[in-house]
């Protein structure tokens, strides 16, 4: 892709992603305001389709494998960040149960009713037992669900196009932290606007959104090319959504809560990193291996503008 389309791509992307948000803040990101900012979701999917045929034959090769056994992982993986999260405040007596959640019930033999969310076997009464069934079951299909109404349409344009042409240029390693640069700075109106933290909106749109958003950048480019589709990271980018809606514990104090989000997040993101980067390693080993010495590329002629070099398998 010519670097012309690239912005061009980029334009579109924050241009409709911030007029999708700014009608989302008008109307309120915590209520009526949702609608928009599930629109905003759709803004890399449409800037991918509008930049050429190029990059809709692109993306199409990647949506059209499904890359199903890769889904359990992506799950996993996307609960992994608040899940991990839990556990550090949990243990540490930094958190507390969600009882506005989840009421607990008098014997302490299961929980008494649940609120504000929905859940696959009901939200009255039920022992532990059922309420974990019942909150695996609810939390897969609501990421499942978040997938598809806007997990893939975000999913099109960062990994799909972003991550393949940024890796392209600047190699894997920067090019993955760039994506996740772009991709938080891209939530910037709604995140000044509170909807991720209502405490310190600046700090969180200025620093600290970008380290999960790059720690998570390793963990969905990783899916992408394990699985040879698109499908695994929006299944992964939606889970991780879907369980921060609705976490068990709560922290008793907003430097807690980033504290351990922060930690959750560059740990899972290394693992992924370090994985990412030894598939890369061994790829490129392999294919020094099986052609021999590596000649040197034909000089460039003028007036031409060949990829010389081999496509990328993207998430």
């Amino acid at each position: 892709m010519k670097t012309k389309k690239l912005l061009t791509f980029l334009g579109l992307v924050f241009a409709a992603g911030w007029t999708f948000q700014g009608l989302a803040i008008s109307h309120g990101v915590s209520g009526e305001g949702r609608n928009w900012l599930l629109a905003a979701m759709w803004a890399p999917m449409l800037a991918s389709l509008l930049i050429g045929r190029e990059a809709r034959r692109s993306l199409w090769e990647r949506i059209r494998r499904m890359g199903w056994k890769f889904w359990p992982i992506a799950l996993i993986t996307g609960w992994s960040f608040s899940a991990g999260q839990q556990l550090l405040l949990w243990p540490a007596h930094l958190g507390h149960w969600n009882s506005d959640f989840f009421y607990l019930g008098g014997d302490d033999r299961g929980i008494d009713s649940v609120h504000h969310l929905g859940m696959i076997l009901g939200v009255g009464h039920q022992g532990f037992g059922l309420f974990a069934l019942n909150l695996l079951l609810s939390v897969t299909a609501g990421s499942l669900i978040t997938m598809l109404i806007g997990g893939i349409g975000e999913e099109a344009g960062w990994r799909g196009i972003l991550q393949p042409e940024l890796e392209r240029r600047f190699g894997l390693f920067k090019g993955t932290v760039l994506v996740g640069l772009i991709w938080g700075y891209w939530h910037l109106p709604a995140n000044l606007a509170g909807y991720n933290d209502g405490q310190h909106p600046i700090l969180q749109a200025a620093l600290i959104f970008q380290i999960h958003t790059i720690s998570m950048s390793f963990v969905l480019a990783w899916l992408v090319k394990r699985g040879g589709s698109l499908w695994p990271a929006a299944l992964c980018h939606a889970a991780n959504n879907t369980l921060q809606s609705g976490p068990l514990i709560v922290p008793n104090s907003w430097w807690t809560d980033q504290l351990a989000g922060i930690l959750t997040s560059i740990a899972v993101g290394s693992i992924f990193c370090w994985l990412l980067i030894r598939r890369n390693s061994r790829i490129q080993g392999e294919s020094v291996s099986e052609g021999g010495s590596v000649s040197a590329p034909e000089p460039r002629k003028l007036g031409t503008n060949p990829l010389i070099l081999p496509k990328p398998r993207c998430l």
